[in-house]
């Protein structure tokens, strides 16, 4: 890590939300059962609670909302839907998404969960399940608070576009068109989803890479390729990533079930269960993706050229400003860490640079800076030459660990130099961290930040041998 984060350690005021970590209530009537589950969920980064239910009396809550709550019932799974509704109750009007991890489908379980899952059903994919709920929650919040940033600080009345919320689902089935793939498909053809089948892998790709699906659903029945590969392809392109893969199985002859899950599945699916259970797995999952694009767009809708920089499309210093202030003081409320990270690239040639190519790369970096973060997070081109970077919620360990990722991939960037007889030239990075303390407002926390870079590199500086 670099010397400025060194330096702001030694003068920083200790924050009481160093080590904050987002907070999850499991519920449960089978405290035994929900072991794996915390085990994810805390290697997640989440700190977890139990409160017991005995079929009759739900064990005290926290009187503080958590970021999400799981409804974990093998026995009481009948009366879940009351056990929700008390939790509403309790946490009116803020309250926090609220998933259910049932034995058993109930009926209108969506009345009264947020987002379900049944059994069978893998301890990883409900822990992935109640950590995109908290993200979903968090992007709300975050769009919520820019609104009002650009309504009070910029006199910009903004709409939300509209992003066809009534468009049919687009599923598409990938495998060979075994009876029990077929029923699924006809079934989901009857509620105007739209399906595409691929038969092979090559044609699959094909249809990914031209256009939009909601969730792929593929056929794993009589082999667990080439399901597993795709799926794991999936994760490690940018694009398909957040496209929820599903796997239809028997679980009479499936055995690669963790690995299925390591390598990308977001559902295991029985073709033994009930078509309405299946089309509710597939549907739920693809209304997720759907809702986590939409909040993509919007935050991408947010703002204007009052508050954005040109060069790099990144909010600019004067919006920053006036929205930390609205941030830091809902952290304050929430009770949560904010943590801010300057970042000042200094450049590394072997000649002269051209002042044009230089503004140039350093918009370059802001725009890959702006693809390594979540959308809930801030980031603003604050100068010329400097960053910053706001993660309300998160701890400095965490963005510590942010920054890591960054230099990682900022040190392998090469930019042209402007001369064709010069090699392209690099950046390292110059970083400074700090965390909200409880007496700090958001000017005093933006100028700890900053102060904690060293001074911009000039043209001697760039130099080298």
């Amino acid at each position: 890590m670099s010397d400025s984060v060194t330096r702001s350690e030694l003068a920083k005021p200790k924050s009481r939300w160093a080590k904050s970590r987002m907070k999850v209530l499991i519920v449960t009537d089978n405290p035994a059962a929900t072991q794996e589950v915390l085990i994810e969920l805390r290697q997640l980064g989440l700190d977890v609670q139990l409160s017991l239910y005995d079929g009759q009396k739900l064990a005290a809550i926290p009187n503080e909302a958590p970021g999400a709550v799981l409804c974990f019932f093998t026995d009481f799974f009948g009366r879940s839907q009351g056990v929700s509704q008390a939790i509403r109750a309790h946490y009116s009007p803020k309250t926090p998404p609220i998933i259910g991890a049932l034995e058993r489908p109930i009926e209108d379980g969506m009345e009264h969960f947020d987002s379900l899952l049944f059994a069978p059903v893998h301890s990883s994919q409900i822990a992935n399940r109640v950590d995109s709920m908290i993200r979903l929650g968090e992007m709300e919040v975050e769009i919520t608070r820019r609104i009002e940033t650009l309504n009070e600080a910029f006199d910009l009345d903004v709409s939300l576009p509209d992003h066809s919320l009534n468009r049919p689902f687009r599923i598409l089935f990938i495998g060979k068109a075994a009876p029990g793939f077929m029923i699924v498909i006809n079934a989901l053809q009857e509620k105007n989803v739209e399906t595409v089948a691929a038969f092979t892998s090559f044609s699959a790709f094909d249809y990914l890479h031209d256009r939009q699906f909601d969730a792929v659903v593929m056929n794993a029945l009589e082999q667990p390729e080439p399901a597993l590969t795709i799926s794991e392809t999936m994760r490690r392109n940018s694009k398909l990533y957040h496209v929820p893969t599903l796997f239809l199985v028997d679980p009479e002859t499936f055995t690669h079930r963790d690995e299925a899950y390591e390598r990308g599945a977001r559902d295991l699916i029985s073709v033994n269960s009930p078509p309405e259970e299946i089309n509710g797995r597939i549907l739920e999952l693809a209304n997720y993706y759907r809702i986590h694009e939409q909040f993509k767009a919007t935050f991408g809708s947010l703002g204007g050229s009052i508050c954005v920089d040109e060069e790099s499309g990144l909010y600019n210093a004067d919006f920053f400003d006036a929205h930390m202030a609205r941030v830091t003081a809902d952290c304050h409320i929430r009770g949560q860490a904010l943590t801010l990270l300057a970042l000042r690239p200094q450049p590394k040639a072997t000649t002269e640079l051209d002042p044009i190519y230089l503004r140039a790369a350093m918009a370059k970096v802001g725009g890959m800076l702006k693809n390594l973060i979540r959308m809930q997070d801030i980031i603003a081109r604050y100068d010329t030459d400097t960053f910053i970077l706001a993660f309300p919620g998160a701890s400095e360990e965490v963005v510590s660990n942010i920054l890591s990722r960054i230099e990682s991939l900022i040190s392998c960037a090469a930019f042209e130099s402007g001369d064709v007889n010069q090699p392209s030239f690099t950046f390292t990075l110059d970083a400074s961290i700090a965390t909200n303390s409880e007496f700090e407002d958001s000017e005093m926390l933006v100028a700890r930040t900053i102060t904690g870079l060293k001074p911009p590199a000039n043209q001697a500086d760039i130099m080298i041998a």
